[in-house]
């Protein structure tokens, strides 16, 4: 069975549809064999985006779809977020960690994304909505620990 460097999904505007995101996400960067310690950053992030995409951008209208695509280009994950809302200014978001928003249970998903991604933009196509696009460098399994398999074990 081949590796496929390309994932693409298209969600309803649902929150339940986030397990599904989950589900594929990890699996995809199982499959690229991705540090362990670093896939649930990454998860994290796409996730964010997604929840985002329902929420804000597609107001939670089940018709309009979230739009993931995820693929691979050199030693980088690219991934794009779209939906099909009015778009929004990301830089008049309230800092989520000023005094006054520390206790408001929204507000991180864009800072949690910027801090687990090496890169992120945001784009506002003219047929609307907005395009998230993240990339991560690839960083690739550790690998354990070698150990003599002649050894015994109390040697």
């Amino acid at each position: 069975m081949a590796l496929s460097s390309e994932l693409r999904l298209t969600i309803a505007s649902l929150f339940a549809e986030l397990e599904l995101v989950d589900q594929a996400v990890d699996a995809f960067l199982q499959a690229l064999a991705w540090d362990p310690d670093e896939l649930p950053n990454v998860s994290l992030a796409v996730r964010e985006a997604a929840a985002n995409a329902i929420q804000h951008g597609n107001r939670l209208e089940p018709d309009l779809p979230v739009e993931i695509l995820c693929t691979v280009e050199g030693t980088n994950l690219l991934v794009q977020v779209a939906d099909r809302g009015d778009g929004f200014d990301p830089e008049t978001l309230p800092d989520p960690l000023a005094p006054e928003n520390l206790l408001k249970p929204t507000g991180r998903g864009i800072l949690l994304i910027r801090n687990f991604m090496d890169g992120v933009t945001f784009e506002f196509p003219e047929a609307g909505g907005t395009l998230v696009s993240m990339r991560k460098r690839i960083t690739a399994a550790k690998p354990g620990p070698s150990r003599d398999l002649n050894q015994k074990e109390d040697d």
